[in-house]
Formats: C-alpha cells, sequence, structure tokens
C-alpha cells in the first residue's frame, strides 16, 4: 500500500484530503457527544405516591448528599447558594406576583421558601395591604377611582376587607391550595375571582411607581411556576430598550393577548406606556373591564393600542401543569411542545411548586457544574442542550414517576370502558396490555380509563392509576426527532 501511495501520481492530493476527510468526521463525532454528554444522567426524580396538600414529604434524589442546598463553593461562613442565585442577569428583571386575599396564605407561603430565593427582586401585589411573614404585600387596586370602588358589585369583596381586614372572608371564599382551570368564561362567581380582573391595569400603573429602572417585568401568579435559569438566558437575547410584550398567546373574540396564568414579560418602555395610556383616561378601561371578564385581555388591548402588541412564546411560555398537560401538542413543526425551552408553567399546587424547584435546583447544579468545569469553552450547540426542556422536564421529572401503580392517584386517562364497573386494577392492566395503542390506566367506581398518551397526574382520593412502563419509555422514544429550529427559543 505504501509503493501505490507513493508511485501514485494522485496520492500527494488524495491521502491529505483523506486525512483531513477523517479529522472533520472525528471532531464532528466528538462534538456531537459533547453536546449530548451534558447534562449527566440525572438521578432519578422521585416523588411521594400519594402526597397530600399539607404534608411534608422527603424530597431528595436517592444519591445526592445535602440535595438542594449544597453548595462547597460557598464560604464557609455564608449560607449556602443555591443554583439558582449564581445565575447572572437577574439584576435588570423585577418578577411581580399577583395574588390576593383568598389565595394567598394557601399559595404564597411556598414561594417564600422556594422560587422567591432565586429572584434578585420581586413585588408582591394584591387586593389587600398587609405584611405577610415579614413581606410587604401591596394593594394595587389603592389607586382605582373611589367612585367605582364604592359603587361596583365586582369590589364588594374588597370594601368587606377595607373595613374588616382578613376576619371578613368567609371560609367558603378561600380558594385552597389546589388551583382550577377558569374555564372558558372565567369563574364568574367567584367574588376574588371577579375583583382579579380589575388588578391588571392598576398593576402596570404601580409597578412603574415602584420600579421604574427595570428593564424586563414579568407578572406572575402563585401558582405559575418560572423556569428562572431559562428565563434569564432567553431574557440576554432580547432588546429592552424596544417596547416588547411576551407571553402565551390565547384569544378571545378578537383580541389576543398573553395568558396571565402562564406568566408574561414586558419591557420598560412598553409598560411605561400603557401605566401612562391608563393614568391618561381610565374611565374608559374601567367601563371595558367592568363588562369583561378577563383582565389579562384587557392589559393586552392597553398594549395593543399603546402600539406594543403580543408576541406570540407559546410553548415556552405554558400553561399547563408539566404532570397533566400533553406534551404532543404544536403549531407547526417550529412550535412543537416537547422540543421547545420550559420558561413557565400554570396550575402547580404549592407541592408541586416544591417539586419542580427541587428538580430545577438539581438540573443546574449537573448542567451549570458542567459548563464550568468543562476542560474546553462549552459551544452554542451544547449550551442549547444544556437547557431544560420540556422533553428534559418529561424525560427525568415525570417519567420515573410513573413506574409503579400509585393509590389514590389520578393520572388523567381519559377513556372509559363500558362494563367494567367490578373490575380490579389489575384486570384494567390486563385489558391495557391487550391494546396495543394503551400506555397506562386508572381505576374507579366507575371502572376503567385508559389512555394512548403519557401523563404523570395528581393526588386524587379514591382514584388507582398504573402505567406500562416498557410502553411509556417507548412514547416518549418515539416522539418526531427535534431538529435545531425546534429546540431554540420559540417566538412567533
Amino acid at each position: 500500500m505504501i509503493g501505490l501511495l507513493q508511485t501514485s501520481s494522485a496520492a500527494p492530493r488524495t491521502a491529505p484530503r483523506l486525512v483531513i476527510f477523517l479529522a472533520i468526521a472525528i471532531t464532528l463525532l466528538v462534538g456531537a457527544h459533547l453536546a449530548y454528554s451534558f447534562p449527566e444522567q440525572l438521578p432519578k426524580w422521585k416523588i411521594p405516591a400519594a402526597l397530600k396538600e399539607g404534608e411534608t414529604p422527603d424530597y431528595p434524589f436517592e444519591d445526592t448528599e445535602q440535595q438542594i442546598l449544597a453548595d462547597s463553593d460557598a464560604a464557609p461562613a455564608s449560607p449556602p447558594l443555591l443554583p439558582c442565585q449564581k445565575l447572572p442577569g437577574g439584576e435588570d428583571v423585577v418578577v411581580v406576583m399577583r395574588t390576593g386575599a383568598t389565595e394567598i396564605r394557601d399559595k404564597l407561603p411556598i414561594h417564600l421558601k422556594t422560587t422567591l430565593q432565586c429572584y434578585n427582586d420581586y413585588i408582591l401585589m394584591s387586593d389587600f395591604a398587609e405584611e405577610f411573614e415579614g413581606q410587604q404585600v401591596h394593594d394595587l387596586l389603592a389607586s382605582v377611582d373611589d367612585r367605582v370602588k364604592d359603587t361596583h358589585p365586582d369590589f364588594e369583596l374588597y370594601r368587606r376587607l377595607r373595613e374588616h381586614g382578613r376576619e371578613a372572608l368567609d371560609g367558603s371564599e378561600l380558594s385552597g391550595a389546589i388551583s382550577q382551570d377558569s374555564g372558558a368564561t372565567g369563574k364568574v362567581e367567584n367574588q376574588g375571582w371577579r375583583l382579579d380582573k380589575w388588578k391588571f391595569l392598576p398593576m402596570a400603573v404601580r409597578t412603574m411607581e415602584l420600579r421604574p429602572e427595570k428593564k424586563w417585568y414579568v407578572f406572575v401568579e402563585p401558582d405559575t411556576y418560572l423556569v428562572w435559569s431559562n428565563l434569564l438566558d432567553w431574557l440576554k437575547t432580547l432588546d429592552p430598550s424596544e417596547p416588547a410584550y411576551y407571553g402565551s398567546e390565547v384569544q378571545i373574540s378578537e383580541d389576543i393577548f398573553a395568558h396571565g396564568g402562564s406568566a408574561f414579560v414586558v419591557s420598560n418602555p412598553a409598560l411605561k406606556r400603557v401605566a401612562e395610556k391608563y393614568k391618561q383616561e381610565p374611565e374608559p378601561w374601567h367601563e371595558l373591564t367592568s363588562r369583561h371578564w378577563a383582565g389579562d385581555c384587557i392589559l393586552g388591548k392597553a398594549l395593543l393600542e399603546s402600539d406594543t402588541p403580543l408576541t406570540w412564546a407559546w410553548p415556552m411560555f405554558q400553561g399547563g401543569n408539566p404532570q397533566t398537560m400533553d406534551y404532543r401538542e404544536s403549531k407547526g413543526d417550529d412550535r412543537r411542545l416537547w422540543c421547545a425551552p420550559a420558561i413557565s408553567y400554570h396550575h402547580l399546587s404549592p407541592s408541586e411548586i416544591q417539586d419542580m424547584f427541587n428538580f430545577e435546583q438539581q438540573w443546574l447544579r449537573q448542567t451549570v457544574n458542567g459548563r464550568q468545569h468543562a476542560s474546553k469553552p462549552v459551544s452554542h450547540r451544547q449550551r442549547e442542550r444544556l437547557r431544560l426542556h420540556h422533553q428534559d422536564v418529561f424525560r427525568h421529572y415525570v417519567l420515573p414517576n410513573v413506574t409503579q401503580q400509585r393509590m389514590d392517584w389520578n393520572n388523567a386517562s381519559p377513556d372509559l370502558r363500558a362494563g367494567t364497573q367490578n373490575s380490579t386494577l389489575d384486570d384494567c392492566r390486563i385489558m391495557c396490555e391487550r391494546d396495543a395503542t394503551c400506555v397506562q390506566y386508572a381505576k374507579t367506581d366507575m371502572g376503567c380509563y385508559f389512555s394512548d398518551q403519557a401523563r404523570m397526574g395528581q393526588h386524587a382520593q379514591g382514584v388507582q392509576s398504573g402505567w406500562l412502563e416498557e410502553r411509556v419509555q417507548a412514547w416518549a422514544d418515539g416522539h418526531q426527532l427535534c431538529g435545531r429550529r425546534a429546540s431554540r427559543w420559540t417566538i412567533a
């Protein structure tokens, strides 16, 4: 072979080309390996099989020490830093949590112990001013015209709170820890919900009064979970000097706006414009609010009239709960939920907020440490892979929790089979195994329920659930591969 190379007139050109080709191929293979070798295999995340609200679960991963708070880099005399507290960019952002007197005691305490520990700055706004566990809660309706507050029926709860304080609340008016979907026309029978629609435009004004210098304003609810690490990474790619309004797009009649519970983001110029518009002429907006049922829609209309239309950011901003949502949803090949980075989730109970918070901190510990200790600079493609995507939440958070039958647990299987009222959970499992499309099953007094997609579900008294583990894994592996465009930040 050596002789042939030496005597062939083509050899001097062919050999270097072959070497170069092999070098490029090896480089690409190594790069692909590095891109997908971060993060390391996460320890299996397990949440309690039948956690009830108010219980204190054991949260740790299986093989980590001092699971969430341990930080070997922290000085011995300093409190340990959470991974989310070491992220750059948060100084330009304020998170505004909009809540109410009927829900604050049930839903805010978990945030004080988890998510609010991450944010560099936050404001708590409600329909009742108070100091709550050492935190100032602002009455964002204080500036609304007294003629409206004193006479409009939507403010009946507010008037009672103003006169008698929290003692004015009846037990039946308290929301509890579990959030329910508002449905197609809102929960208009609920006084706290009717009052909530009046908060959005005054919230813009009060936020600008309290934090006029911030570049970005992020608005959330107490049952919203923000993936803080992804949010900060994404905001770095945007221009805060331009009027901007981002969120999960929803539509009422002709109006398209950002869904409030999914979180939404407004730049400084945009918030300043809409606050001024409302202050200059509040009466038409009060009239509209009185007739309408959705405050987030009213804010969206005001932003649009202030020359700031919504930039669509679904599926990064997500109105679903990761334990129950449909991971197959899409709006075209470039906007597939499964592939997109995760920025928010909605309708999480306090225990689910705790679970997701612990999970995100562990993800950050694996990936951020991987970036810091990599022997070579991490490429842009590798950074994309290190972000927490919705599919990562399914694979590392949901999947480890659907491996055994659960009592008092509803995995949201929708299809009831007639004539199965007297069946056992094992009978349901056998029927599921006989159906090639079935991946999970559940049993209630009504009978056996089945599903062709995998969901983790939630605690539900009297319901039993199970999964076919190999089929769930195959269901996850069967998703169409995500191209680079589908895996990047998705706005439209």
